[in-house]
């Protein structure tokens, strides 16, 4: 699995940086196991391994209904655990991600008749990158091929192990969350060196009395990651494993396109007004398909970053949502983040001047109305709800006609004609928010 080929870049980097030269095994058994496995609470889950013992309720053990496994029965188990590695074939139940060798189960996979190199390292490597992954809302699991990366998450092992062993009520086995949580923030702008954890509380309760660890939205993480590490493409695998293991695959994340939008909404609205949005706004952004539909598409980027609701203000041959406006600070923000997600899509900043400028211009031509008559505004509805560039511009005929300066109209209708029929939808959007603004 994937997880081994992480793992291996990881522990180059770890060796570089704290200039150890510790083989796969010698990590696993003198770091990954007395973090992970060698306590009463794990970090992990251990799957059909020798280091799980299914028999055990995990939440009996931790409200004290039954005691934990002594320290000397975890011993047993860890080295039962390494004997398994060293003297059998790689299979599920002592490498991470690798199917079982029934070729008829649920999370049989990777059966070849091909005879291939039994390498135990890469069994140790499964289970160190699998502790790196990264979780997020939707049940999946995202390892990033980066160094760095890597090393900043490994940082956070040591703090969950603290929490773990500080907090009796808290559940084990949510590494992954707890990963995720870490690098958001950990990336964060008001992290202090000094004191890693201060501001951080990643906890909540459970209707069973013990605390848990909320899983962070894809969204929050990448949006860190992004500010952190601004490059173009980081590669992202996302999967899940639980009863059957579930493989989206390789996904570029466009991180300098993921950042765009928080970037334009800065510039449109003001550094003072962002920061005031910043956290309400991220709320908003992927919840429109969520990230394993997004998946689909085969990169991440400003697409799925698409905020719920918006899609109904498109234009259809059906018709168009009307945009209704009110001085309510949460419609604010997020007509806001609308309007800058459609700037983000255009990929063209100075549509915003020229939406802007045509909403005026349409407001200019319906104050000019005669005493009741409708005309002029039944023109501007018409213009609004146009679905194509060509009905856009065939609806503009009727307000040219009524006009005396016809430029503005000469110009809307040109760059209409020759922008991307694609996004032709997100620019009528924009201005029918400009407009509706403008009259609210």
């Amino acid at each position: 699995m994937y997880a081994t080929r992480i793992g291996r870049l990881f522990l180059k980097a770890y060796n570089n940086k704290f200039e150890k030269n510790y083989t796969a095994r010698e990590f696993f058994e003198k770091v990954f196991i007395p973090l992970f496995f060698d306590h009463q609470k794990y970090m992990m889950t251990a799957g059909n391994s020798p280091l799980e013992n299914p028999k055990l309720s995990w939440e009996d053990m931790i409200k004290g209904k039954k005691p934990f496994e002594t320290l000397e029965q975890r011993k047993e188990r860890i080295s039962k655990m390494i004997k398994k590695i060293e003297s059998e074939k790689a299979d599920a139940s002592i490498a991470i991600g690798y199917g079982v060798m029934d070729n008829t189960a649920a999370t049989s996979g990777q059966i070849t008749s091909m005879a291939l190199v039994d390498n135990k390292d890469d069994i140790y490597f499964s289970w160190i990158g699998a502790g790196l992954g990264i979780g997020v809302t939707g049940a999946l699991t995202i390892l990033f091929d980066h160094s760095q990366l890597l090393l900043d998450i490994f940082e956070g092992w040591e703090y969950y192990r603290l929490y773990l062993e500080k907090i009796p009520l808290m559940k084990g086995n949510q590494i992954n969350t707890w990963n995720g949580r870490w690098i958001e923030h950990r990336y964060s702008q008001d992290y202090e060196e000094s004191d890693p954890t201060a501001g951080f509380n990643p906890l909540e309760a459970t209707s069973s009395g013990l605390f848990n660890l909320a899983t962070i939205s894809w969204v929050d993480v990448i949006f860190k990651i992004a500010w952190k590490i601004p490059m173009n493409n980081m590669m992202g695998y996302l999967y899940n494993i639980g009863q059957t293991n579930t493989t989206i695959g390789f996904i570029p994340f466009k991180l300098q396109d993921i950042v765009r939008p928080n970037q334009l909404y800065e510039k449109v609205f003001g550094l003072p007004v962002f920061l005031k949005d910043r956290s309400r706004i991220t709320k908003l952004y992927g919840t429109a398909i969520g990230l394993r539909i997004a998946c689909q598409s085969g990169a991440i980027g400003i697409p799925a970053m698409e905020p719920k609701g918006l899609r109904a203000f498109l234009p259809t041959s059906r018709g168009t949502r009307k945009i209704s406006c009110k001085d309510d600070e949460e419609q604010r923000i997020t007509y806001n983040t609308y309007l800058i997600w459609i700037l983000a899509m255009l990929n063209n900043e100075k549509l915003w001047d020229i939406s802007c400028e045509f909403a005026k211009c349409l407001q200019n031509y319906e104050a000019g109305a005669k005493k009741a008559r409708t005309d002029r505004k039944n023109n501007v509805d018409q213009l609004l709800d146009s679905f194509t560039p060509k009905q856009f511009i065939q609806n503009l005929i009727p307000i040219i006609n009524d006009e005396q300066d016809i430029k503005e109209y000469e110009n809307i209708g040109r760059i209409v004609h020759e922008m991307p029929k694609d996004n032709f939808p997100y620019f009528n959007t924009l201005i029918r928010f400009q407009y509706a603004l403008l009259n609210k």
